[in-house]
């Protein structure tokens, strides 16, 4: 069961409405799932007498649900140094070690390593062999999950080549065919070099990913050392049609094909505005500050409402009794996430309260009623 955070009662609709709410156990014995846990504590931890004057409906107030597949590439080039002389799997590694277990309470992780982890002894110059993939992800998304993606990527040196659309694809294939595809879905893609491994291009005037010589018609494996973009954009885009969005990390080495990766960015729905639109990461350094970027913005003190208040001008959001402040500027308080007023988000010290906050708090937003704002 995940961590209890805080979490509870919604009080709905504008002041001297006269509809009686219905009992909160109702209300949380139909919680959708991912809903923030509501243990039996819970359940009582508002009683109605408590709610503010101007309540009225009860409704539930739950943290988004968020899942992510990482999609790292271990090819053998991943074992160079990048621009500070750190290989960079070493500092992916380290990277994530320190990133996952601070996000895994609140995240469903998984992952997907390319191409399938092998003994570099028992490589074989087999095209087939050497793009290989499981048949399904090394590690399905999860709760909690971070010990377990640490000791698969930690299992095996990186050896092979780039085979990032079919990595992309089984990533997507268990979105597609996840039993429960609610909330937010994410694939974080991680990789040095170019998509390639593609058997059906044509090697004639290819554009080669690996020194020119790879990619001569008389080399049985030519074809898979050519630039596979079409393939792997179509896929990004696919899952980015289908509810997945796709973040793009380019480690030193991926220069020569900045190009590709820009439009791998722009095609998974999450480039940056800046050049280039992937998350360069030349350095250990930069490799941490641009994957902790990305979890800063899947990871926030994002709850969803289950209505939109009919006045959000009029909207006091209240832990434990003490109301928080309504601060447009997201330094330290709360603020509607977009224009739909379906969902408010913590921010700043505010947020660390919210997280940190016991299955026995008492979290609600009474509408109808003025939220305090900053001196």
């Amino acid at each position: 069961m995940r961590p209890a955070h805080a979490f509870l009662a919604l009080a709905l609709a504008a002041c001297g409405g006269n509809a009686r709410p219905p009992s909160l156990a109702s209300v949380f014995d139909g919680a959708a799932p991912g809903d923030l846990d509501a243990g039996p504590a819970a359940r009582d931890a508002v009683p109605l007498r408590e709610m503010p004057s101007c309540g009225g409906t009860a409704a539930s107030l739950s943290r988004r649900q968020v899942t992510v597949v990482l999609v790292i590439d271990r090819s053998g080039s991943m074992m160079d140094p990048g621009t500070d002389g750190t290989p960079k799997w070493n500092a992916l590694l380290a990277t994530l070690g320190a990133l996952l277990p601070r996000i895994e309470d609140d995240v469903q992780l998984g992952l997907e390593m390319f191409p399938n982890p092998q003994n570099p002894a028992m490589m074989t110059t087999s095209e087939a062999v050497a793009c290989a993939l499981h048949a399904s992800i090394d590690v399905a998304p999860a709760y909690h999950n971070a010990a377990t993606i640490l000791r698969a990527l930690h299992g095996w040196l990186p050896y092979g080549p780039t085979p990032t659309a079919a990595a992309l694809e089984s990533a997507g294939t268990w979105f597609r065919t996840a039993p429960d595809r609610s909330g937010d879905q994410y694939i974080i893609l991680a990789t040095d070099g170019a998509p390639n491994c593609n058997p059906d291009l044509p090697v004639a005037g290819c554009r080669c990913t690996s020194p020119p010589a790879m990619c001569q018609a008389s080399n049985p494996s030519g074809a898979s050392a050519c630039l596979d973009d079409v393939r792997t954009l179509a896929t990004i885009r696919a899952s980015h049609l289908a509810g997945v969005d796709t973040y793009v990390v380019g480690l030193s080495g991926v220069e020569d094909f900045s190009d590709v990766l820009g439009r791998m960015a722009t095609e998974g729905g999450r480039a940056r505005s800046t050049t280039p639109p992937y998350y360069a990461a030349g350095s250990a350094t930069e490799l941490t500050r641009e994957l902790t970027s990305i979890s800063s913005s899947i990871v926030d003190c994002r709850f969803a409402l289950q209505a939109a208040p009919p006045d959000p001008t009029l909207v006091d959001v209240r832990l434990d009794g003490a109301s928080l402040v309504h601060d447009v500027g997201h330094v330290d308080g709360w603020d509607w996430f977009d224009d739909t007023h379906g969902a408010i988000v913590f921010y700043g010290r505010t947020c660390d309260e919210i997280t940190a906050a016991t299955g026995g708090s008492r979290l609600v937003a009474a509408f109808g009623c003025p939220a305090p704002v900053p001196p």
